[in-house]
């Protein structure tokens, strides 16, 4: 019971911090959640409930930003995520915790490393040849982690689309794209009713994460910010190895 109210304290405390960053940032709650909460609970539990999360907090902002979504890029990464993310549930429900926490570790380690690169070499106005190719990576990573939005961002920034452009088209983008994979783990029987609670309890540490990172004014260097979380992550993806 101790260990349970002690793992109980730290979601919240995770919740929090990843929708705080979020708030801030634009980016990067399930890349904090799902590699911190993957200490306390399995994934195959955890995964879901961090989808639903996103599900919730990116329909809340469709209605404002979805008559300015580049409709060929949204529709390319789409069919591409839709496939992947056939897979990437599949093995999902397939593989061992530990196999998986492994497999969550590399993932995470290489994306930490990856935010350390600069951004004066970004290749711009890629073919929309790679948006299926994107999409179908960014499933497979999001049905096996939730961690599915590195090759999507990196797909529309090397796009060159305007910012309210690359902006709308990823919220929206998201907003399907989660709906569609918490269907499949709620089939796969991966989204129980003890996640739908476990979600409603966390929802308050969510909801005032949100809020703090909305009304907070930081202004930090982005090279520090790039440090500090690839610090973070470095460390949470470490950990999955033990």
């Amino acid at each position: 019971m101790e260990n349970m109210t002690i793992a109980f304290i730290a979601a919240n405390i995770i919740v929090f911090v990843a929708y705080f960053v979020r708030s801030v940032t634009g980016f990067g709650s399930s890349l904090i959640c799902i590699p911190l909460l993957a200490l306390y609970f399995d994934l195959k539990f955890i995964v879901p409930v961090d989808s639903a999360f996103v599900v919730v907090t990116s329909l809340i902002l469709v209605p404002k930003v979805i008559k300015k979504v580049n409709q060929v890029d949204f529709a390319l990464l789409l069919g591409g995520s839709l496939v992947g993310s056939l897979v990437g549930v599949y093995i999902l429900k397939s593989f061992s915790n530990d196999a998986l926490k492994i497999l969550l570790g590399i993932v995470i380690i290489i994306l930490a490393l990856n935010l350390l690169r600069e951004n004066s070499r970004t290749i711009r106005n890629l073919s929309r040849n790679w948006g299926i190719g994107a999409g179908t990576i960014g499933g497979i990573l999001g049905g096996m982690f939730g961690t599915s939005g590195p090759p999507y961002v990196a797909y529309l920034a090397y796009r060159g689309l305007p910012k309210e452009v690359f902006r709308a088209t990823l919220i929206v983008f998201f907003a399907v794209e989660y709906s569609w994979r918490l269907g499949l783990y709620v089939h796969q029987g991966l989204f129980t009713m003890e996640g739908v609670q476990f979600a409603l309890a966390l929802c308050p540490a969510l909801v005032i994460g949100t809020i703090a990172g909305n009304r907070a004014h930081i202004k930090v260097n982005d090279r520090i910010f790039k440090i500090t979380i690839t610090i973070l992550l470095l460390f949470s993806g470490f950990l999955c190895f033990f």
